[in-house]
């Protein structure tokens, strides 16, 4: 299984809206979180053909619930695409986040 994480702005009729995307691609299917609003929306879909990706979830508010279907590409780190909405279409842009070393959280430290 693939796992990537995204820092993704999404722009929103309400303006632009800051957040995480984790993508979890395995056997032609992904899903995952899109965390925006202080909230964590799950999604499914499926690829479409390498770094090309249709999903489907709900964006949950404190007070709506906003189903969606978005269409994304990620090529070298970088992801851009669009939500489809009951209330148009928002755009959709983030960068990967670079991966932690767990050797390095691990290493011993020399101070003490």
């Amino acid at each position: 299984m693939k796992k990537v994480c995204y820092t993704v702005v999404l722009q929103s009729q309400l303006g632009p809206r800051a957040g995480e995307l984790l993508l979890q691609e395995e056997a032609g299917t992904v899903s995952g979180e899109l965390c925006l609003l202080s909230r964590r929306n799950r999604f499914s879909g499926s690829v479409l053909q390498s770094g090309k990706y249709l999903i489907s979830g709900a964006l949950r508010s404190r007070v709506d619930k906003e189903p969606y279907d978005a269409i994304f590409t990620v090529c070298q780190g970088r992801l851009f695409g669009g939500l489809v909405t009951r209330h148009g279409c928002w755009d959709l842009t983030g960068v990967e986040l670079a991966a932690v070393s767990r050797e390095a959280e691990k290493a011993p430290s020399n101070g003490s």
